[in-house]
Order: C-alpha cells, then structure tokens, then sequence
C-alpha cells in the first residue's frame, strides 16, 4: 500500500513539474528581454549538410501504408534553409528543386503518402514533388504558421529581396549585440566610459569614427541624406565602389566559382548605384577565410566595402539600429547603403516568325516613310483612317530585328546628305541605351551606319545591334525556346521555335586580364541548356587581384555549364559592354523577364527547380567574338 501511494504521488510530482515547465516555456515565448522582436534562428545546417545524413535518425524503411483522408489537406511551411523537393516520396529519389525556409505550401492530402527513412512521413506538394515532414517541413492546419520566418522573396518585385552595399568594413553579427560588445567591435565609445581596449572591426578612418559614434537620430538623418542624393551623384560614385568590390560570377548552389569586375563602361553608370572619388583603402591581403567569425565570437563575420547582402528588416537596440540579412546576421544599420540597380530594359517582339511574310512587310513598310513625312502625320490625324487602318499602323511600328541600342549618351546622331550619300552630325540629344529599330544600314569610309524610323543614323562603334540568327542544327527539335547570346555584339535575343520574342543586351565575361593576358575571362561558347534555375544564390570567393568578393542572394540564376550562369546584375549598368569574369550579366528587368520565360517554370513558393527527364528545357546558343576593351 505503501509503494502505491508513492507511486502515485511521485506520477503527481512529474506532473506538476511538466505543467511548470510548460508554463515557463510559454512565457519564454513571449516578449523578449531587449524590446526588440527577436530574429528567428535559420538552421543551415541542411543547405551544407551532405544528402546522405540529411534524414539523419530516420526510421528505417518502412512499407507504406495506405493513405486515409481524415480531413482537409496539410499545409507544408518549409523551416530548414534548405529544403529538397524530390520527385517520389524516397530520400534516393532525384530531386528536382527546393523550397527556402518560411515558403507555405499545400499538400495533395491530409496524411502523408509514405515513411519510407522518412519519420514524419511523405507529403506531396500540389505543386508536384514531395517533402519529408519533421526535419525539413511541418505539417499544419489553420492560418497560424508553426514558426515565425523572415521576409519571403517577392516574384512580382524587380528583385525578390531588398539589398545593401556594404559602403566599409562592418562586422555581422550572429546575433543583436549589447551595446558594450557593439562597443567592442565596432570601436566607438560609449557615452561615459573609457574607450573600447582593443576594439577592432573599424577601418581607423574619421568617417567610420564618425559613423560608429553617432546618435540613433544622427544615424536615421545621415540614411535619408544618403538616400536624397542626386541620381548624379550616387551613379558617379556606384562604379568605383563595385570595381573595388570585384563582383562576382557564379557558382552552383553549393559550389562557388568566378566574380565580377565591373569597371565602368564608357562613362555611363545606372541610376542607385554608387562610387567615390575619395574611396577608403582597403586591406590587401585579407580572404574569406581570415573574414571569418569564430565560432565561439559574437561575430559571424566582417564585410568588407563591397559586399553586397541582401535584407530582411531593421532592429533596434541599445538606441542602435541593424539590418537583420536574410542568412540571419546582424549589420549596423549605418554601414548599408539599399540599392535598386539599373533600369535598362530590352524590348518584347510582336512574336511574328522572322522568316514570314508579315514580318518582311512590316520590314519594309517601317522603311518608306521619310522623315518629313512621319512630321507630317505627327501633326493631326489623316482624315477617314479606319480602325483597321490604325491597327496595321502599330503593327509597322512594333519593334523588329535587327533592333540595336546606343552606349553613350555622348554619341552623335548623324543626318545623311541624299545627294552624294555623305553623313553629317545631327542636332539632337541621344538618350543611353536608346533602342530602336534599324530601317536601313548603309556603308560609309569604312563605316557602317544604321537607321531609325525617325530617319537618324548611328555609326556601328556608338550601338549594338542584335540580329536575326537562325536556328542552330545541334539544338535538339524538342528544344521549343532558346536563346540566341551573341558575344560580338553583346545582344541576347529569346525564341520561340523560329520566332523571336525578346531582345536586350548583356554583359559578357572579358576577354582580356590586364593582369595576366595569358588569361581570359571570356564567355564560353557552344550549346547548352538550362540545367538548373535559382530564383536567388548566394556568390563568394577570393581572387588574387581583388582580393574577396561576396554578394547574398544573386536574383535570377540560370546555371548552363560548370558555374558558367545567367543571372541579374543589379551593381552595374554597362550592359552592352564585356564586363564579368564569365558569366552572363542582365538587367534586374532583363532577368526576371528571361528568367520567368524559360523552361523549365518555377512552381510558386519553390526557390530552386532542375529540369527532369522528358520536360520542357531552354536551350542556349553562345558564339562570336568578345569585344575588346574600347570597342
């Protein structure tokens, strides 16, 4: 009797203990101690992991049970970084994509279709392929998600996430500094105490000693300061920065490869973007590694002027704001600058076959009016046009091939004597990256110059012009789009079948290294397809003339050939000019344009999806010649 009473009041004591514990858990859970929302800790462990352990402990395989609806479908919310999506509900199956952590998405079923080494079971996605529940998603129901996530990536904006140059050496932290460790390292002075012995981070400079120790107000002023410069201001001042920073060029989603060097292009740079006349030094001898927090530090790592991360939302603490970044680091607030990138974007074709018909009309027609007589028209409509009439009238006007682009706002529009066929310089202001459509080409003392319809000519060295190319034999027939990427002139024109749809100009790699002219950083050539598209991936690495380079969260990434990749450049805007280290650079417009058109489609919530065997794939045609620099 005695045992049983113990017994059942030692089951009452584990009972009370688990609803104290309970209790004290769900009050940890509330308001934080610091009066700031806490950032949500991301595991990536799973995204370096290898994929043989990623179902670390699960069961063994396991017959699967049939599936019993017992109610609504699940909803899927991703909550490791790195997420595999597979194309059957087994660990060996190919995996076709993955999903990022936060991404909600639904099941086909309220229970899982399998367990195979998969505890939580198997469920799959109506968007096509299967997730392993517990350890890389949660099953739920309801409109509250599981976790709380950072800002997902947005498909409809220009870039998906907000991003910030990295304007001098700042630490990340791993998590929101107290003001005495902040102190610590980034070497400002805290009201009322000694100065920080030992402090390091800070790049000795007056301006980073200025940053470090002003107040939250002065900090909030000197951001909108920053943000109401002129457009011609920041464009001067974003080119050196990025030289410096030696942006990159592509790896895969776990393998890093080569890096940008975007150095200005004759003269022109985009708008948000930034550079100084007066640059801090930089260390010279630093890498990636050597940038590297210790484990056991608060710090995760420094940035160097140049780095480039990619944004969640601002914190507050200690009267200090910092960037939370979307890999769950903490930068001080002063040392971002957000930037936008260019605003080039290339031109939709009316999708006409260029071997039709019509598409020779239209040709032909976009070639008869005079310039006196367009003037004419422009002045009030002809009387009696019928509707029909107006819409073959924008049919003319819609862009064809060969459609080019001017590099310069300083380049001059020339007017051609119809006498002895000479030109002369126009008057007239030329816009940067005007495009139009070539009408007419004529060669003049051994130079080509190229119409538009409003009959102004340009010499072939101030424009690039993109062309009709026919399509190559190699492409395999079931190849419905490709992309036809022209290095000579730096032209890039999407197909559909024989059809053009699409033409905008790149930025190819160079084709010399002042440092080592053994070298090239060229653009590979050949045929190749789409071999996995990325809606963002983060690019890293060292190069022994720039020293590191690291830019989070590169939007739009096309992997074609090793790290060999299409993707947005949002650093720069000297499309039209050889300017990275291989890979192929595009527009923020460009590249979502391209991106989002090609095959295979990206499932909505997916970050990542690979061909499979027997579905739609982008083929890519790359040849000429690079231009060499001041061509």
């Amino acid at each position: 009797m005695k045992l049983r009473l113990a017994m059942v009041s030692s089951s009452r004591e584990r009972s009370v203990r688990w609803v104290l514990i309970a209790l004290l858990l769900a009050s940890a859970c509330g308001e934080s101690g610091v009066g700031v929302e806490e950032a949500p800790e991301i595991d990536r462990e799973a995204a370096e992991a290898d994929e043989t352990d990623d179902l670390e402990g699960a069961d063994e395989a396991e017959a699967p049970a049939p599936v019993v609806d017992t109610g609504p479908p699940k909803r899927i919310f991703a909550r490791r970084f790195v997420v595999p999506v597979r194309a059957e509900p087994s660990r060996d199956a190919e995996r076709i994509g993955y999903l990022r952590a936060g991404a909600v998405l639904m099941a086909k079923t309220s229970q899982p279709v399998g367990t195979e080494r998969c505890r939580g079971g198997w469920y799959e996605l109506t968007s096509g392929g299967f997730v392993c529940n517990g350890r890389h998603v949660t099953a739920f129901e309801g409109e509250r998600l599981p976790e709380r996530r950072g800002r997902q990536p947005s498909r409809e904006d220009v870039l998906p996430y907000e991003y910030g140059f990295v304007r001098r050496r700042a630490p990340m932290y791993r998590r929101l500094p107290t003001i005495e460790e902040a102190s610590e390292h980034e070497g400002f002075r805290i009201p009322g105490a000694a100065p920080a012995a030992g402090s390091e981070g800070d790049d000795g400079s007056e301006m980073a000693a200025m940053d470090t120790t002003m107040t939250d107000t002065a900090m909030t002023q000197t951001a909108m300061t920053e943000t109401a410069m002129t457009e011609t201001a920041m464009t001067e001042t974003a080119m050196a920065d990025t030289a410096m920073a030696a942006m990159v060029e592509m790896a895969s989603p776990m393998v890093t490869a080569m890096a940008h060097d975007p150095e200005p292009a004759s003269g022109e740079t985009g708008t948000n973007l930034e550079t100084s006349d007066d640059e801090e030094e930089e260390d010279t001898g630093p890498t990636l590694e050597t940038l590297a927090g210790d484990p056991e530090s608060i710090v995760m790592r420094w940035m160097m002027r140049g780095f480039f991360v990619s944004l969640d939302r601002d914190f507050r603490r200690a009267g200090r704001r910092y960037w939370r970044t979307q890999n769950n680091g903490f930068v001080p607030h002063g040392a971002i600058i957000t930037r936008s990138g260019s605003e080039f974007v290339g031109t939709e074709l009316p999708g006409i076959p260029a071997d039709s018909e019509a598409a020779e009309a239209i040709a032909n027609s976009q070639a008869d009016p005079e310039p006196e007589e367009v003037a004419e028209e422009a002045d009030g409509e002809p009387e009696g046009e019928e509707e029909g009439d107006q819409e073959q009238d924008v049919a003319v006007r819609a862009p064809q091939l060969p459609y080019a682009w001017t590099l310069s706002s300083r380049v001059n529009a020339y007017s051609r004597n119809e006498t002895n066929g000479s030109f002369r310089r126009a008057r007239g202001n030329v816009e940067y990256h005007e495009g139009f459509s070539v009408v007419a080409e004529e060669v003049w003392r051994d130079d080509t110059y190229f119409a538009d319809a409003q009959g102004r000519w340009f010499r072939d060295r101030d424009v690039r012009v993109a062309r009709l190319q026919s399509r190559p034999r190699r492409l395999p027939e079931t190849t419905h789009k490709w992309l036809d990427i022209n290095l000579a002139s730096q032209t890039l024109v999407a197909y559909e079948g024989e059809t053009p749809v699409y033409a905008t100009l790149i930025s190819s790699g160079k084709a010399d290294r002042v440092e080592n002219p053994d070298e090239s950083w060229r653009t590979i050539d050949g045929i190749f397809h789409v071999k996995s598209k990325h809606l963002t991936d983060t690019m890293d690495g060292d190069t022994a003339v720039d020293g590191p380079y690291s830019v989070d969260d590169v939007p739009y990434v096309m992997y074609f050939e090793l790290a060999y990749a299409l993707h947005s450049a949002f650093w720069h805007n000297g499309f039209g000019r050889p300017r990275s280290h291989g890979c192929v650079n595009l527009s923020p417009l460009d590249a979502r344009h391209v991106f989002n058109w090609a095959d295979p489609p990206l499932p909505n919530g997916w970050h990542s999806v690979y061909p499979v065997e027997g579905g739609p794939r982008t083929g890519i045609y790359i040849h000429g010649e690079t231009p060499r620099p001041g061509h």
